[in-house]
């Protein structure tokens, strides 16, 4: 299963975080720092209650998204960006003893994506559940150790917990007497002062990694009090809704409803119409699903997909005082009313599950309609569920919150060509339809989407939206309320009628043009063998403060002082197995270690072993002190290939637009890049959320950009200048949906791309005085330098040093 972009970008945050911490030897700072340089705003952090010190944060993942498959690839970021050990233990806490079997089956299947991800860190792994764990032997922690179990099994109260703290002769092995003074600190003792065989004692020993699923479901005091016990060298948490209140959650990472759709992960927007009669809205779902059906039945012919559309019906409960429409109601009116056959028909609740053990992909399968209650609201993903209708007469958010989810999972993870079947729907019983529609908006919340966001992803039928509605809902064109802004009152969906395409730099291929990009100059050779390898003292110094020290720093008071990760480093080093190290043994460890798939291996192990005898040169390092410091030197290493490899590009690129080359670079309307127009075409990871109304963006919503500040002064000018007819704010690394210019090292995505009414063109990329004059900036003026004069006068590029705006008026004329 490959990433999607959205998804490397949420891993790729959870790297930068965790360099910054081993950094700035400080959790609290790396997260502002981190957050700060990403996305232009230091967000303050939140320690943990009773973890002040270590690493805590959040990847926010909308239901949907795929956070399972993020959480095991961050096993190997964390293992090698922070962690610094080769046998990794992880705790990985799931929110119910269902997710916790689902997850425990998929972690030990070979086949797994989730099994494949984990496997990133190291090729032993191994899965244990908590009674398995009770009895782990030392020779078992041996590559990655993944410990899946839920937090309620911790918990003292419960026999079953109370056995994790107690004295457990088995585990006695992970104890021995030469174990180090060090390593004891952590670990909870007898009254002689020897340490518990204990389960908890075994973890804390070896610092776990703990990864939360659903961490707003463990967030208590006594959660936390928990954790303490196992002395986590980390804490990931993975959720569609953070907790904002009690414990704030430090979100690292957002993604958004738009970034999943435009990846075709999820059905968006939800067509939705209420009926006050029952029985008419399960009719209209029928009707709706034979509909899909049909439609589904054409795009299997042109792309060989099998989709079987199904209908999940929520019944109402069985009461002993009163009638309901509950499942056997619900079943009669399938059966009776609408003549469906019953081996079509399911029922899936707590009493009575007729879906267990059965494939509802395979093709024989005939199940179209399933009916439960609650009894789905978590651990079951079937994406062929394409329609909720819920009978309920008061249909609330709780009621329908989980549910919900399981009808925006989109089949196979992509896009149709059918519009219809990249859409979700939901027929619901009610009097009050704006009571109704608000809800299901608040249902969308509580799976993780942005209240701005809900507003354009719900479609309603036949102008059923209400001016008493506390949202704005897609067919209604009047809003009477004053809490929506004008973006939240926009719909995602709508662009300007006529297309917004704008000519790309180019290579004249001959009989074909094709886009400048890395494909030009990144096959050239690196050619390690020719390179220095030595790193100087600056590079990788012997004094440095994330350095592993074998014995305790004393501070001026006489106390025992340390530091929360160069303490957490200096145990993995002391637990890590014993092994005979030769400078080849290290030389290969690095090779390993470091990603170089434009450089072959042979030469890489001869640059890495260089590396090594130049460092052991004249003793000026020890070959145990390089091992002990393997993690450092491999992230000097890694430094010291990127730099070559950025001059060695910076070189060719800079002859390819420069000076002689063998391609002719030309801009020309004949390649152009069009802002797309169809459904769900510009995924922003944030939605402007200031009250200024736009005039002229392309779109009708504006992404990635604050309410105040000189970029969004730079929108206004552009927005209100005459010369200027339509804009759009470009997106960050959106290479489908967004302009950008190739770098030597990655691709420019301007801040602002502009047509004019005079039909030219106009690219403004903003930059801050501090940033204006710096190397990147240099290169990014020389590449819009490059397409603006192979324009023929048709495309301006203008970089503001910033608040510089009468260089945009001076390009403009």
């Amino acid at each position: 299963m490959q990433l999607k972009e959205y998804q490397k970008r949420t891993l790729d945050a959870l790297r930068d975080y965790f360099r910054a911490c081993v950094e700035k030897s400080n959790a609290n700072t790396a997260f502002y720092e981190t957050t700060l340089h990403r996305y232009g705003l230091g967000v303050p952090y939140n320690p943990a209650p009773e973890l002040p010190d270590l690493p805590y944060v959040c990847l926010r993942l909308p239901t949907g998204g795929g956070k399972t498959l993020v959480a095991a690839y961050s096993v190997a970021i964390a293992k090698t960006e922070y962690l610094h050990t080769d046998e990794p233990l992880v705790l990985w806490l799931t929110p119910s003893n269902t997710i916790r079997e689902q997850t425990l089956k998929a972690l030990r299947n070979r086949k797994h994506p989730y099994r494949k991800a984990v496997e990133e860190a190291s090729a032993n792994v191994t899965v244990l559940d908590i009674e398995e764990a009770k009895s782990i032997q030392p020779s078992q922690l041996n590559g990655v150790t993944i410990i899946v179990s839920t937090m309620q099994a911790f918990r003292v109260e419960e026999t079953e917990g109370r056995k994790v703290y107690e004295q457990n002769g088995s585990l006695m092995g992970h104890f021995p007497a030469s174990l180090k003074p060090e390593l004891l600190a952590h670990l909870e003792k007898l009254e002689d002062g020897s340490p518990i065989y204990s389960l908890a004692n075994v973890l804390a020993l070896h610092r776990p990694l703990v990864i939360v699923d659903e961490a707003h479901n463990a967030r208590t005091d006594l959660s936390f009090a928990t954790l303490k016990r196992f002395a986590p060298s980390c804490i990931l948490e993975f959720t569609a809704t953070p907790d904002t209140e009690d414990y704030p959650s430090n979100v690292l990472h957002t993604v958004s409803a738009a970034e999943l759709k435009a990846e075709g992960m999820i059905k968006l927007p939800i067509y939705l119409e209420t009926q006050q009669d029952w029985r008419v809205a399960i009719s209209q779902a029928i009707a709706k699903r034979n509909e899909l059906e049909a439609i589904a039945r054409a795009e299997r012919s042109e792309t060989g997909e099998y989709i079987r559309p199904i209908v999940l019906l929520q019944a109402q409960p069985t009461y002993k005082n009163k009638t309901s429409v509950n499942v056997e109601t619900v079943r009669e009116c399938l059966l009776k009313d609408n003549h469906i056959p019953e081996d079509q028909i399911a029922i899936a609740t707590g009493d009575n599950n007729e879906i267990t053990n059965i494939d509802l992909f395979a093709p024989e399968c005939s199940i179209r309609y399933i009916i439960t209650v609650q009894a789905l609201r978590e651990g079951w993903d079937c994406s062929f569920a394409y329609i909720l209708c819920t009978v309920a007469e008061q249909v609330g958010a709780t009621a329908v919150e989980q549910i919900l989810g399981r009808v925006l999972r989109q089949p196979n993870a992509q896009g149709k060509k059918h519009t219809e079947l990249n859409r979700a729907y939901a027929f619901a019983t009610s009097l009050h339809f704006a009571q109704t529609a608000n809800n299901l908006a608040d249902a969308l919340i509580q799976n993780g989407f942005e209240k701005q966001e809900v507003r354009s992803l719900i479609q309603v039928a036949h102008q059923q939206a209400m001016a008493d509605s506390g949202y704005w809902f897609g067919q209604n064109e009047t809003d009477t309320t004053t809490e929506a802004s004008e973006t939240e009152k926009a719909s995602v969906t709508t662009v300007q009628s006529t297309p917004f395409s704008v000519p790309k730099l180019a290579v004249n291929m001959g009989d074909f043009l094709e886009q400048f990009d890395d494909s030009f100059f990144d096959e050239t050779p690196l050619d390690l063998a020719k390179q220095d390898p030595y790193l100087a003292d600056e590079e990788f110094p012997k004094d440095a403060p994330t350095g592993i020290s074998v014995e305790l720093d004393i501070d001026k008071q006489g106390k025992i002082s340390s530091n929360f990760i160069t303490d957490l480093h200096q145990q993995t080093y002391l637990l890590a197995s014993d092994q005979k190290v030769t400078k080849e043994t290290l030389a290969k460890w690095l090779d390993g270690n470091i990603l170089h798939k434009d450089v072959p291996q042979q030469e890489s192990y001869a640059f890495f072993l260089g590396m090594v005898e130049r460092l052991l040169e004249k003793h000026r390092w020890a070959l145990g002190e390089l091992w002990r410091e393997k993690y450092r030197l491999k992230e000097a290493a890694r430094k010291k290939v990127d730099s070559i490899r950025k001059n060695v590009k910076s070189d060719v690129f800079a002859k390819t637009l420069f000076s002689t080359s063998e391609y002719e670079l030309v801009v020309t309307p004949d390649l152009c890049f069009t802002f797309a127009s169809e459904e769900y075409p510009y995924p922003p990871n944030s939605l402007f959320g200031g009250r200024h109304h736009f005039k002229k963006h392309y779109y009708k919503v504006i992404g990635d950009m604050k309410a105040d500040g000189e970029e969004f002064q730079c929108a206004q000018l552009l927005d209100n200048h005459p010369k200027v007819k339509r804009w759009v704010r470009n997106l960050e690394g959106r290479p489908q949906h967004s302009f950008w210019l190739q770098t030597s090292t990655d691709r420019f995505y301007p801040d602002f791309v502009c047509e004019l009414a005079d039909g030219r063109y106009l690219v403004v990329e903003y930059k801050g005085f501090d940033r204006w004059s710096d190397d990147d900036s240099k290169e990014k003026r020389a590449i819009g330098k490059v397409w603006e004069e192979k324009s023929d006068d048709q495309c301006l590029f203008v970089m503001p040093q910033g608040p510089d705006w009468n260089a945009i008026l001076a390009k403009l004329g």
